[in-house]
């Protein structure tokens, strides 16, 4: 994909070409993720079951395998989708001007980066917390008997929930930049953050206690407050970028009225009474 106005442009079959080769990309570092993953499955079950602190089990003849495979798919996918998210910038960068093709990449880079912060405020504080929590709740006549395949689900759902929830300030970046607005008139919305919070806590918490759902709310309505930072960087970086632009042409415009204060003025030609003395003027 090629544009700007020194690099040629592609047709639609190259076009294509150049995606299926990215796809190609894609598709590779997954199947080398997945095999990767096969390779590491048991130190990679050792770290996932770790909150858990429990032994766990399967139920038919296939549940172990079944768990290896799922371990081993999720590993690929999460090498996977660095790369895709690096091949689709670079499909998308010559879209833009010279000096702004790094930004897609800049958009990958802080995205993966929140997305690891999600995923390790949900491993170190929020799971373990989450999972006492629902040990506890039952008492002690009802001990657990944990399905790996069952857990598994639960800790994808809850590392996914919190990577995705920590893209609210590149998702308020991107509405500002589409349609700018005011970061007073965005700290006026608080109680509904707060409220929209708890309740999206409570859709994406795969469970119904209000003590994880505080967990999951609680950086909801901090990352809003990183967003409204955010915003408003975004806008005076673009006032400042806008001043010097919008001066030139009021430059331009006030340039002739300055020259023509500056240029000497034409000294008045003399009229024929002011040469002529008075005392002749009343002898004609």
């Amino acid at each position: 994909m090629q544009g700007g106005s020194s690099a040629p442009r592609q047709s639609f079959a190259e076009h294509m070409q150049e995606l299926r080769q990215r796809l190609t990309y894609v598709l590779l570092a997954l199947v080398a993720g997945s095999v990767a993953g096969y390779l590491l499955h048991k130190p990679l079950l050792h770290i996932l079951a770790a909150p858990l602190n429990q032994q766990l089990y399967y139920t038919s003849p296939l549940g172990g395998f079944n768990a290896l495979i799922k371990i081993s798919v999720l590993f690929g996918v999460v090498l996977a989708v660095p790369v895709a998210m690096y091949q689709l910038a670079k499909f998308l960068a010559p879209a833009f001007r010279t000096p702004d093709r790094l930004r897609p990449l800049l958009f990958v880079l802080a995205s993966l980066l929140l997305a690891i912060a999600g995923i390790a405020t949900a491993y170190f504080i929020s799971l373990p917390a989450a999972l006492h929590f629902l040990s506890q709740v039952s008492g002690s006549e009802i001990k657990p008997f944990i399905v790996v395949n069952d857990y598994l689900n639960f800790v994808l759902a809850y590392l996914v929930g919190f990577a995705l929830l920590f893209q609210v300030p590149l998702v308020m970046l991107f509405i500002n930049r589409i349609k700018p607005q005011r970061p007073r008139k965005l700290m006026s919305y608080q109680r509904w953050v707060i409220l929209t919070s708890f309740v999206l806590a409570a859709i994406l918490t795969p469970t119904p206690d209000p003590f994880n759902q505080t967990l999951m709310a609680a950086p909801m309505i901090v990352l809003y407050q990183v967003g409204v930072l955010a915003v408003w960087v975004q806008n005076r970086r673009q006032r400042k970028h806008s001043r010097p632009a919008e001066a030139a042409p009021m430059a331009a415009e006030e340039a002739p009225a300055v020259a023509r204060a500056s240029a000497p003025r034409p000294r008045p030609q003399p009229r024929y009474f002011d040469i002529i003395p008075p005392h002749a003027v009343r002898q004609l």
